[in-house]
């Protein structure tokens, strides 16, 4: 696109949006450059933006102008069919302090607290992408075992009843910052060469089913970029010059992958609330206006039930109880009353059974591991 004498911002921010649209198209899908939003603290080296349809995001690979023409090369993730009916119910998710595998590589610019700001950002960012506001923040770790090889399922098993009882929220988001390590690239030249500090990040992401009792994604995601402060310096976090400079950017970057990817396992799963209160008029679930009930809604009450095979595995099997339709009578921000359309869903409902979505939402499925 050519610059001229317009804003050079607005003029790219246009030529990058016109370059995913191109490049959707070539793909067979048709996305409009007005239905791209660009993450304006990512606007810079790499882009990662939030479409509507099957682009889920993406990045630039380079930008150049020659003759006053800005040209820019694109990589764009796209979803060629729907893969899932998304709930119209918004699901609770809880978000726990991610570790630093080794404490150590902090040293280089006094990162201690990075596994605070990360944590912190991943949650911002998941908000912010998939509109959801029930996301609850908890300042400590999933575990305090080294989980790199993953979780014993004894210890999934026991955090999960304990999560489920104690918050109610149905998924948890956990993980580890397994490297910020720094090195030295090295670029040879006529007359000596050039060193560049760059530095790592990777981290690893589970999610887990509270209800089910099961890791149900797990990922690891990396990026490198330099390193421009002093190796020396002590880099201060809440500034926006780190989250600005190169490193900054490309942690940014690689969450906001992290964060669509987990956003769509949960958005794809069937919604789920608890039996908090059972009163003479019915029963309470842990589900408000806030999640998107309304009144009149229906539901139907289902019990964790535990499975074994024959390895001694255990698996969880939510199971609905034939008869049990309820609807929503009278509801707030956090919970609603549900009534009983039948005597067999009052008298059978336990405290911390499970309301699921009725007909048309899954009520087809009978029981889900």
């Amino acid at each position: 696109m050519k610059i001229s004498d317009a804003p050079f911002e607005d003029i790219r921010q246009m030529t990058i949006k016109n370059a995913f649209a191109d490049a959707s198209f070539k793909a067979g899908v048709m996305v409009s450059s007005e239905d791209i939003m660009l993450n304006g603290l990512l606007v810079n080296s790499k882009v990662v933006f939030q479409s509507q349809g099957m682009l889920r995001r993406g990045e630039v690979l380079s930008e150049s102008v020659d003759n006053d023409i800005l040209s820019v090369r694109v990589r764009a993730d796209i979803r060629y069919e729907e893969s899932c009916n998304n709930s119209k119910y918004l699901k609770k998710v809880l978000i726990t302090h991610f570790q630093l595998v080794k404490p150590k590589q902090a040293s280089i610019g006094a990162l201690y607290d990075f596994p605070n700001h990360a944590t912190k950002r991943f949650k911002q960012q998941l908000e912010s992408y998939s509109n959801n506001p029930n996301l609850l923040l908890l300042n400590k770790s999933f575990t305090n075992t080294n989980i790199l090889n993953g979780v014993e399922r004894d210890e999934i098993v026991r955090k999960a009843n304990f999560l489920s009882r104690d918050t109610g929220y149905q998924y948890a988001v956990f993980g580890v910052v397994r490297d910020i390590s720094t090195f030295n690239r090295v670029k040879k030249e006529t007359f000596g060469e050039e060193v560049t500090t760059r530095r790592n990040f990777t981290i690893r992401l589970y999610v887990l089913d509270i209800y089910h009792k099961d890791i149900v994604y797990e990922n690891s995601y990396h990026t490198e970029a330099d390193w421009s402060f002093g190796i020396n310096s002590e880099v201060d976090m809440n500034s926006s010059i780190f989250w600005q400079s190169d490193f900054g950017r490309a942690v940014l970057n690689t969450i906001s992958y992290a964060v669509v990817d987990i956003d769509e396992v949960v958005g794809c799963a069937k919604s789920y609330g608890q039996i908090i209160h059972k009163t003479g008029d019915g029963l309470v679930i842990n589900l408000g206006s806030k999640h998107g009930l309304k009144l009149g809604d229906k539901f139907t009450i289902n019990r964790v039930m535990t499975n074994s095979n024959d390895s001694r595995v255990s698996m969880m099997m939510i199971q609905s109880i034939p008869n049990s339709l309820v609807e929503v009578l009278s509801l707030d921000n956090e919970t609603a009353l549900v009534s009983s359309k039948s005597i067999n869903a009052s008298t059978m409902a336990n405290l911390f059974d499970l309301v699921s979505p009725a007909n048309p939402y899954h009520d087809t499925d009978k029981s889900t591991y």
